[in-house]
């Protein structure tokens, strides 16, 4: 029985923080509606509040990263291996401005199984801050709020599954998450941050735009 449910999240800029949360509170809103119990909610900046965060079998964590020139970046990875999930059903989910996420998603879905936790679902959601005309940056990111919703929906209903039942041998076994993707290798972060910011637009710039978010489950 699912009695928390736990976002965690690196967002320097805002947007990752919203989409976390946004997700984090959805699939406890709809857990909580069919629970005989109440679901609680709490979302952590990683990198921020890493002291008694506790994760176990009754236990959603979601876990969310900005995907920096297709890649989870090192400061949120470092503070993920500080995490041990103890078997919690995990949400991965990156944010990325409307092109490609590369290889984010399949490494945050590994480096969570490589903590302790067991991926149940996955999703890249698109959350762009350039305005609509013109590529000034805008102080609200528009966010894909449609696949969050309905990802909140479908993963909800696998949890629903994997989790409804007290008896730990009674439950149903969580099919493997396929993301596709390979581990990266993150020379962008050996260089300054100056010089990383230039990738990213040269990254963004050669990239096709690919404004529709995805999802796995």
């Amino acid at each position: 029985m699912i009695r928390k449910v736990i976002g965690i999240y690196y967002s320097p800029v805002g947007g990752t923080e919203i989409m976390t949360k946004t997700l984090a509170r959805k699939i406890g809103a709809i857990l909580d509606d069919c629970s005989p119990l109440d679901v609680n909610v709490e979302c952590y900046d990683m990198l921020k509040d890493q002291s008694g965060i506790t994760f176990d079998d009754e236990t959603i964590a979601v876990i969310g990263m900005p995907a920096y020139v297709g890649k989870i970046p090192l400061p949120a990875a470092a503070a993920m291996r500080s995490f041990t999930g103890n078997g919690a059903l995990t949400l991965a989910a990156v944010s990325y401005g409307g092109r490609r996420y590369g290889n984010a998603l399949f490494e945050l879905k590994r480096l969570a199984e490589d903590c302790g936790f067991k991926a149940i679902g996955a999703g890249a959601f698109m959350i762009s801050y350039m305005a609509r005309r013109g590529s000034a940056r805008s102080a609200a990111p528009a966010i894909d709020m449609d696949s969050l919703s309905d990802f909140c929906n479908a993963a909800s209903e696998k949890i629903k599954r994997l989790a409804g039942c007290e008896i730990e041998e009674l439950r149903i076994k969580p099919m493997p998450v396929e993301v596709s993707g390979r581990m990266p290798v993150h020379k962008i972060s050996r260089i300054s941050p100056r010089a990383a910011a230039a990738a990213q637009s040269v990254f963004n710039r050669i990239s096709v735009l690919r404004r529709k978010s995805e999802w796995f489950l």
